[in-house]
């Protein structure tokens, strides 16, 4: 037996890392269990668009990302890493404390709910980005390397499978709670699905405290950053003011005033840092499940007949962390023999493994949302297009010589005509009509007709509302200056409704909704202007001054224009419901393919990046590394937030915008696989035993 085999014999597994093992677990679950319902708390509490609540919900998340590199510099050079985890970790505590309350704070005006909301979501993030550098550091230093480099690989399993163990129950229960429960007078209990995650965050600082006494804490090192980034200002300085031009490395620039070792590790940290510049690209599409793929989950159907129950629309995120702990259970023994067999050795390799499936993923979902919007009405060059709906109970007869045409309108139907306009006035060209009305009429005395006109523009779609003004007149309204037919961003379904004169201001005329675990309800103030207005995907019935209208529940499907009409005929009161552009109701197990591609690259991406961070970087900065690797991860999101500033009209193109990007980024990661050299060639790869030996490729400067 060699020396190295008699080390690691010697060296047991350091009991210590269960503590941060578990830690890490109750971390994860209280971070995921907040932001896996942070979207819909958002839009459906908070009352913020789509849009709106996809940039609150990443700016969070760039936070919580960014904090980390401060926190690194304190658990590094001043605090220690162990010190750094219970005080922030206490502001985390406080934070979730201050969003629950901001949830039962309804007796409140919702924008006072919003500044508790926000300064919950800041503590938090503060909490949450303090701790991440952390952790895994203070793990790392538990093992002696490179003696118990195979250790560490199973610690780094292990971590990773406490993350992913750790949000899979709280993605699958918080969900339920938020459903389930009613509470406070709403129809979801979002103070008990942030309640329960703070309570894991508290059990989290005393399963930590608890091993205290058994943790390798390595002393900080207060000189370590300020000479990093004094090395780096010498050498630029020198290399600018210099005649003479540095033969080798331009940081050998800073020979003389700092030691070979600070600027070979500062050499190092900027190599490792040239690689995780290929990062941002893929973390912006691995934090989109919480937010986009919520959002389009929120159009489709998740009933599960023979189970009896439903999967919530943020509950699909669970698929994510139920396939990283199927993946990471085979990870060492399986997948990496498996990679290793087909040439994929290097970290870098596995990177672009997980960049080819992230565009994969996302094709996927711009795919299904394509499927779920459906196809739009397009009028033909030169042509308009006029609807008439027709309130009354009765046949109408539409005679016209401009549009060359005798029609009858059934009762309470709708009819629809497109028309070459001659006209190029800009109002559009005025064609009349005449409207007759069959015997059985009572609004009318026989023989009447209604003559008119109609305007048709060019490109444009008109509609029209044959209804009464008073008990003894009817006329033919004009439905604003024309029909807005652009599907909403997301897929939300719109909706109109006409109605006659004869309503008072004061008639409450209502939409409920027809399922019994809901309060949701749309009154008609809400659609007076008779716009289209954007509601919940689900199924509705009609109320009248509190009683309901003895008509067929609506069931109202995503990306589907809707136009209702409520008429008084005689002594009752007439409802339709019309359809337009009609979209798809899918079901939600049709995001599987996006979310299993997703999964497997957020697995092997993750475990990846942070060993190969731990394990790159120089041991006076193995907490900084980490922050700046979380720092990539704060900066994808923040790409995000710019991306949806500029506010797609179609979501499905915005996905496919960032596949493309993530394509780009994946021939990045391909040529830094070719190029990039470790710098920790003491230690050998566990992963693939029977190779022991150093591939030669260039430094990355």
């Amino acid at each position: 037996m060699d020396l190295m085999s008699d080390q690691k014999g010697k060296l047991k597994y350091p009991k210590s890392t269960w503590f941060i093992v578990i830690n890490e677990f109750c971390e994860r679950f209280t971070f995921f269990g907040l932001k896996t319902v942070l979207i819909l708390y958002l839009t459906r509490i908070l009352k913020f668009n789509g849009d709106q609540s996809t940039i609150i919900y990443h700016s969070f998340i760039f936070l919580s990302y960014f904090v980390p590199m401060p926190s690194a510099i304190l658990g590094d050079s001043y605090w220690g890493k162990f010190k750094t985890i219970v005080y922030l970790s206490a502001i985390y505590v406080l934070g979730c404390i201050v969003l629950t309350g901001a949830s039962i704070a309804n007796m409140f005006s919702l924008d006072v709910q919003k500044i508790f909301a926000f300064l919950g979501l800041f503590l938090i993030s503060i909490g949450t980005g303090g701790v991440k550098p952390c952790n895994f550091a203070l793990g790392g230093d538990q093992f002696q390397l490179p003696q118990q480099e195979k250790y560490l690989q199973y610690f780094t399993t292990k971590f990773a499978l406490a993350v992913y163990i750790g949000s899979l129950f709280s993605t699958f229960l918080m969900p339920e709670l938020r459903h389930s429960i009613h509470c406070f007078g709403r129809d979801s209990c979002f103070p008990l699905a942030f309640g329960v995650p703070t309570i894991m965050m508290f059990i989290a600082i005393v399963i930590l405290i608890a091993g205290k006494n058994m943790y390798v804490k390595k002393k900080p090192e207060n000189k370590v950053l300020i000479r990093t980034f004094g090395c780096i200002f010498c050498a630029l300085q020198a290399k600018i003011t210099s005649t003479v031009p540095c033969k080798t490395h331009w940081l050998d620039n800073a020979k003389g005033k700092y030691t070979e070792s600070e600027i070979s590790d500062t050499r190092s940290v900027l190599d490792v840092i040239c690689v995780f510049t290929a990062y941002p690209v893929f973390w912006s599409l691995y934090e989109q499940p919480s937010s986009r793929w919520t959002l389009q989950a929120m159009l489709m159907n998740g009933r599960v007949d023979f189970l009896d129950w439903t999967i919530k629309p943020d509950q699909i995120q669970m698929l994510i962390p139920l396939f990283g702990v199927i993946i990471l259970m085979i990870f060492d023994d399986v997948l990496c023999p498996m990679f290793a067999a087909i040439g994929i050795r290097k970290p870098l390799q596995k990177l672009t493994f997980c960049g080819v499936l992230a565009v994969i993923a996302f094709v996927f979902a711009a795919l299904l949302q394509f499927k779920i919007v459906g196809n739009t009405t397009e009028i033909p060059a030169g042509q308009g297009r006029l609807n008439i709906y027709n309130g009354f109970d009765c046949h109408v007869f539409l005679k016209s010589n401009s549009l060359q045409l005798q029609h009858q309108i059934g009762p309470l139907e709708m009819f629809n005509v497109s028309h070459v306009v001659v006209s190029q006035n800009v109002s559009g060209e005025v064609i009349r009509i005449t409207l007759g009305f069959e015997s059985k009429c009572n609004v009318v005395s026989d023989n009447y007709e209604l003559n008119t006109t109609l305007t048709i523009i060019e490109g444009k779609e008109i509609s029209y509302h044959l209804t009464r003004l008073h008990s003894n007149k009817i006329a033919l309204n004009r439905i604003g200056i024309h029909d807005s037919l652009i599907k909403e961003k997301f897929g939300n379904p719109n909706l109109r409704i006409l109605i006659d004169n004869t309503f008072d201001f004061d008639d409450d005329i209502t939409l409920k909704s027809a399922e019994h675990t809901s309060f949701t309800l749309y009154s008609i103030d809400r659609f007076r202007g008779m716009d289209f207005n954007t509601i919940k995907v689900g199924k509705y019935n009609v109320f009248y001054n509190g009683k309901m209208l003895p008509t067929s529940t609506m069931d109202i499907i995503p990306a589907t224009f809707y136009t209702l009409t409520l008429q008084r005929n005689d002594n009752k009161t007439d409802v339709r419901i019309f359809t337009k552009d009609e979209g798809n109701y899918i079901h939600i197990l049709w995001q599987l393919p996006q979310y299993l591609c997703m999964s497997i690259a957020d697995v092997i991406f993750a475990i990846t990046v942070i060993k190969f961070a731990f394990t790159e970087a120089p041991k006076s900065m193995k907490s900084l590394v980490a922050a700046i690797n979380f720092l990539t991860l704060a900066l994808g999101n923040l790409l995000v937030v710019i991306i949806s500033t500029i506010s797609f009209k179609n979501q499905a193109n915005e996905f496919l915008l960032y596949s493309g990007l993530m394509l780009a980024d994946t021939l990045l990661l391909g040529y830094f696989s070719v190029v990039y050299r470790s710098k920790n060639t003491n230690i050998t790869n566990p992963i693939t035993p029977n190779e022991n030996k150093t591939e030669e490729t260039t430094v990355v400067n």
